[in-house]
């Protein structure tokens, strides 16, 4: 006798239910992801096309680019040097991070289960350790198991910071704060000149309040230094004139565009990396999506396998039920596609189109031998 649709949902209900609940985040994560796409492909276009390469020249001292984009590329220029007195630092940049470490004591519990097979009253048994180790954040030890001997300070002394330079130029023009923010990739910090203090030890680089650089004890810091943006550095960036300061271009689409790159390059060359980003930056959401519609597709398998039974252009599509990863696959990488042809067929109807040809295309493969197929009992 043949299983109905509503038999089988009734006999795996909670399993379908669970995977309606991952197919539709994976619908919802994949058509927002194509939408903040599309957006921001064409607030690309839009800023590329308007874009005005600063050559600092004497001729553009007479004209205004106010609330217009531009692309300036030159060496980074500090007002003031970065410092941390303590440690004799002084830095022309645009960020120096402070981050700082602890020694503590760090607690790890290991579990064994021990009972007999048949019908044995199962007894938990632990075993906890206690290692010492360079930690960037308290470890609360009141909630250790064995806390005599094993305290560990409840704050740090110095805490870890990031300095921000408030005056950076490229040229004469002054970088905003939110420009200053994506100056992100840091470097090592390393110096010759130990600090005043004696009780600061310098090793490696890293500087530590301790007696022993070798034989720490618990509550003593290490602190270890990296900037971003030295001063000199080659720099491009891509934002708007307000005044004298570079800020974030807003486009039409209320898209914010503001790019920072390292090295001297144009403005081409800018806007294809930022293509590249976003272009990776959205296939690692579309795998997210379609990861999450495919768990989906997996726990409705039997839901499907009865459905798609039913149809027989559609038969060769249904899962097996003791090897249904390939249908599987398929049907969601099908379904994916689709989503995400539907948020790109409005803007980009080529794109759109080849998408949904993409999604379709199992099915338009499955129609090669309509005649042959025949009505399954």
């Amino acid at each position: 006798m043949a299983i109905t649709l509503n038999e089988t949902f009734r006999a795996h209900w909670l399993i379908s239910i669970f995977g309606l609940l991952l197919f539709a985040a994976g619908a919802i994560v994949l058509y927002w992801n194509e939408g903040r796409a599309v957006h921001t492909m064409l607030a690309l276009d839009e800023a590329y096309a308007d874009v005005y390469s600063m050559q600092f020249t004497e001729e553009e001292q007479d004209q205004n680019f106010e609330n217009r984009i531009v692309h300036l590329s030159g060496p980074i220029i500090c007002g003031e040097p970065l410092t941390e007195p303590d440690y004799n630092i002084q830095l022309m940049a645009v960020k120096l991070k402070r981050r700082v470490q602890m020694y503590q004591w760090v607690e790890e519990a290991v579990e064994s289960n021990f009972g007999d097979s048949v019908g044995a009253v199962e007894t938990d048994s632990r075993t906890y350790y206690y290692t010492r180790e360079w930690r960037d954040k308290i470890v609360d030890s009141r909630n250790f198991h064995n806390r005599h001997g094993h305290t560990n300070p409840s704050r740090f002394p110095i805490e870890s910071a990031v300095q921000i330079a408030d005056a950076v130029y490229i040229g004469k023009y002054e970088l905003g704060a939110k420009v200053k923010n994506k100056f992100n990739s840091f470097n090592e910090l390393t110096s010759d000149i130990r600090p005043d203090d004696s009780s600061i030890k310098l090793h490696l680089g890293l500087y530590y309040h301790t007696n022993d650089v070798f034989n720490p004890e618990i509550g003593d810091l290490r602190i270890l230094f990296t900037y971003a943006g030295m001063e000199g550095e080659m720099y491009s960036i891509v934002g708007r004139l307000q005044g004298n300061k570079v800020e974030p271009y807003v486009t039409t689409r209320g898209v914010p565009v503001l790019l920072v790159y390292p090295g001297e390059i144009s403005a081409l060359e800018v806007f294809r990396l930022e293509y590249r980003a976003q272009v990776l930056h959205t296939w690692w959401w579309r795998f997210i999506g379609w990861l999450l519609i495919f768990f989906g597709v997996t726990c409705n398998s039997r839901l499907l396998r009865v459905s798609l039974l039913r149809i027989p252009l559609l038969i060769a599509l249904a899962p097996d039920t003791r090897f249904p990863v390939t249908s599987n696959f398929i049907i969601a990488f099908s379904l994916a596609l689709t989503i995400a042809a539907v948020a790109w067929i409005l803007h980009r109807p080529v794109i759109g189109a080849c998408l949904f040809l993409a999604g379709a295309s199992p099915y338009v493969w499955l129609t090669r031998n309509l005649v042959d197929y025949n009505r399954l009992d």
